[in-house]
């Protein structure tokens, strides 16, 4: 059979859909073992939603605009991964290192916090004096965190003693807590003072918002002593690197490749899979073409979020069972901004390291990296760059997106042209090379964007005015074939029923889904891997491998 484009159609065992972290860990895990495997990317880039770019000037501050840590001795898989792929990790502090009084890192207890125009900080969350909220007697005194805790324990008494799946079977003013979206439960038990106080003092909107309340309920956010890492070549490393082995191992990789279609053949059996060939310009923008192809498989994973799977034209979708299963997720919007300067200004404010938090729509502020600290092991690095900084200006999601799409560039004079030689010498070396400045950067922000986050980051910081940034670039995940972020189970679901269900949609068809979307760790690489390798087991024939330790949990 003859593809549309006048090549022979290509033949394999298993087709994986989707070159993110979990068709990177399929199609690697398989091309090692006897199958013939095809690896097919929407756009040119591998990775997915682990996005990892960086700034003129700051080559060694990775700007993450996706993923950008793991939790250690919690995400094992991702843990014993990088291991067994030689990464080189690095702490991803969330505040300043430096021991405090009592001899532990002082963390992100000074960090800042802007809340209806009032400063304070992380450590005073808990001051009713300082907190701009108009709290129920019961409530003062507590921080958002406290308030989650005091809640679990009114709910659910014996929430220490429950196993996961446990939580299902608990019941809540009469109902299972399960059939609660987590907003609608806590505006039974809160104020609504105190619930604005913990979406705006949370920094992300989706941790208070609709979801199922059996999964938000128990959710507490990390603490200061949390242990996060990071990969020294930035979270993207993680799929590039096993894409290196899969081709190594014989695969074939076939970017700018867009799933539109899945038949079945009556006469072979095989899945007839048609791809719309796409375009990646220069600014990481991919887009279709008229052009088709056609690729016969016995087996497909689809590595893929909710939106790209509900693109595929495949009968199975339109039934409503099926389609039910496909829809029992909420897709999160998501949106960051990176800025760099020409010196870390906020080191004059005690501030090292993570994310001051305001309810502005700038929402989270990192403090992502200092161009000398993070080349240090770096022979190579150039001494002229050493005070470059990168501020993570926005990490917002839900809500906020939508005031940061309305600012997008619609036209080139629309782009945030600032040249990094505006602000200090320009380094020999880039003499005569044009892409040191920021005019060729994928995603590049526009003038309103830049203008509109220093306002925000100014009044964050109590400062009437900041140093201008020399080069900022953006991403919003909602476009698709991503659609959001990241994912969260709705109210209603027994999700971890639908989680197995979706693993193989159709009983009989030899169709898979993996990825973080139909996962117990949503939101995170963990889950996307854990969904990964209970396929690659229960419908492939794989053995656990030997480098992931027996307490490397896959959920259910």
């Amino acid at each position: 059979m003859w593809d549309m484009a006048g090549g022979q159609a290509l033949k394999v065992d298993v087709a994986v859909i989707g070159a993110g972290v979990a068709g990177a860990y399929c199609a690697w895990r398989l091309a090692e073992r006897p199958f013939k495997v095809g690896l097919f990317e929407y756009g040119k880039r591998v990775g997915g939603r682990l996005f990892t770019a960086h700034l003129p000037g700051a080559p060694h501050v990775n700007c993450e605009l996706g993923g950008m840590r793991f939790v250690k001795d919690q995400h094992l898989i991702v843990q014993s991964l990088v291991g067994e792929l030689k990464l080189a990790t690095a702490p991803f502090l969330m505040g300043d290192p430096t021991p405090g009084l009592d001899g532990k890192p002082i963390g992100a207890a000074n960090n800042f916090m802007y809340l209806r125009d009032t400063h304070l900080l992380v450590r005073e969350l808990n001051d009713p004096a300082k907190v701009p909220y108009n709290l129920a007697w019961s409530e003062r005194g507590l921080s958002p965190d406290e308030l989650q805790r005091r809640l679990i324990k009114m709910l659910v008494p014996d929430a220490d003693n429950l196993q996961p799946e446990a939580w299902f079977d608990v019941k809540v003013f009469g109902q299972e807590l399960y059939k609660y979206g987590y907003w609608n439960l806590l505006y039974r038990v809160l104020s609504s003072e105190a619930y604005q106080f913990m979406k705006d003092a949370c920094g992300y909107e989706a941790n208070v918002a609709n979801a199922s309340a059996v999964l938000q309920l128990p959710a507490t956010e990390y603490s200061n002593e949390t242990v996060f890492l990071k990969l020294r070549d930035g979270y993207q490393a993680l799929p590039i690197r096993m894409v290196e082995r899969f081709e190594k191992a014989g695969g074939g990789v076939h970017r700018n490749h867009r799933l539109a279609r899945i038949d079945r053949s009556d006469a072979s059996g095989r899945y007839e899979l048609t791809f719309c060939r796409t375009h990646t310009d220069s600014d990481d923008r991919t887009k279709e073409s008229n052009t088709r192809r056609v690729v016969h498989a016995d087996q497909v994973i689809l590595a893929m979020p909710r939106r790209s799977i509900e693109l595929i034209d495949w009968a199975p979708l339109r039934e409503p069972e099926i389609a039910r299963v496909v829809k029992s997720v909420l897709i999160q919007k998501a949106f960051k901004l990176f800025l760099a300067y020409p010196n870390p200004w906020w080191r004059a404010l005690g501030l090292v390291a993570g994310r001051s938090i305001t309810n502005m729509p700038v929402r989270q502020i990192y403090y992502f990296g200092v161009e000398g600290e993070e080349a240090r092991n770096d022979p190579n690095a150039n001494p002229e760059f050493q005070n470059n900084a990168v501020l993570m200006a926005s990490y917002s999601d839900l809500g906020d997106v939508p005031f940061w799409k309305g600012l997008e560039p619609v036209h080139p004079d629309d782009l945030f042209h600032r040249r990094y030689e505006d602000s200090k010498p320009r380094p020999k070396r880039y003499a005569e090379e044009d892409e040191y400045t920021a005019e060729r950067l994928p995603y590049q922000a526009s003038k309103q964007m830049v203008r509109m986050a220093q306002r925000q980051v100014a009044q964050v910081h109590g400062q009437f005015e900041l140093p201008q940034p020399y080069a900022a670039i953006y991403h919003e995940w909602g476009e698709d074939p991503y659609g959001g972020g990241w994912h969260e189970w709705k109210a209603g679901f027994k999700y971890f029923d639908e989680m197995r269900k979706m693993r193989r949609p159709v009983d009989g068809e030899h169709v898979f889904v993996v990825g973080e979307a139909y996962s117990n760790n949503q939101g995170w690489v963990e889950g996307a891997l854990q969904t990964a390798e209970h396929v690659l087991q229960d419908y492939f024939g794989l053995v656990r491998p030997c480098w992931l330790p027996s307490s490397a949990d896959l959920g259910p």
